[in-house]
């Protein structure tokens, strides 16, 4: 878990923890203004960012368990295709936890979700102070949440690994 020993600290976890105690301030100018719409679009976006890296690490798994390859890595003979192939799995996600290292896809993408949650986490305890501060806020907030419409974020097509039986990318 994060923040244990041996563990990275989480990201943000300063400013979090700041906001949730009513610590953190943020200076304005006269230019700024603080609505409920900014927060809501904060929160289904990252949402549907932190949706869309689990999709891509899911395409990752698939391309390290990925049987055949195609580069003749089923023949004993033929070394350097199988170790083509362990590199091309472990840059996908870790295959051998004692010979690969975190420099892969998945283990990067966890880092990139991680960021992506723990700002997601510091919006939502800024908005509920905003909620608990503000009536007008506060309705605002909730009927946008209600009603927020799908974000743009995560739609676009994945080309991944091949399929079982498919024999051709996708």
């Amino acid at each position: 878990m994060a923040g244990e020993e041996g563990s990275p600290p989480r990201p943000l976890s300063d400013l979090i923890a700041e906001a949730r105690e009513g610590r953190l301030t943020v200076d304005f100018d006269s230019d700024m203004r603080v609505n409920a719409e900014e927060f809501v679009y904060i929160e289904r976006d990252c949402q549907a960012f932190k949706d869309s890296i689990r999709g891509l690490q899911q395409t990752a798994i698939n391309i390290r368990n990925q049987k055949k390859w195609g580069l003749g890595e089923d023949q004993s003979i033929l070394t350097s295709a199988q170790t083509i192939v362990h590199r091309f799995r472990s840059k996908a996600a870790i295959v051998d936890p004692g010979k690969d290292s975190a420099n892969n896809t998945f283990d990067i993408l966890e880092q990139h979700y991680q960021i992506v949650d723990a700002l997601q986490e510091l919006h939502r305890v800024i908005a509920q102070r905003y909620i608990e501060a503000d009536q007008v806020f506060a309705d605002r907030y909730h009927e946008l949440m209600a009603n927020t419409p799908p974000s743009s974020i995560g739609n676009a097509a994945l080309q991944g690994p091949m399929q079982a039986g498919e024999g051709k990318w996708r």
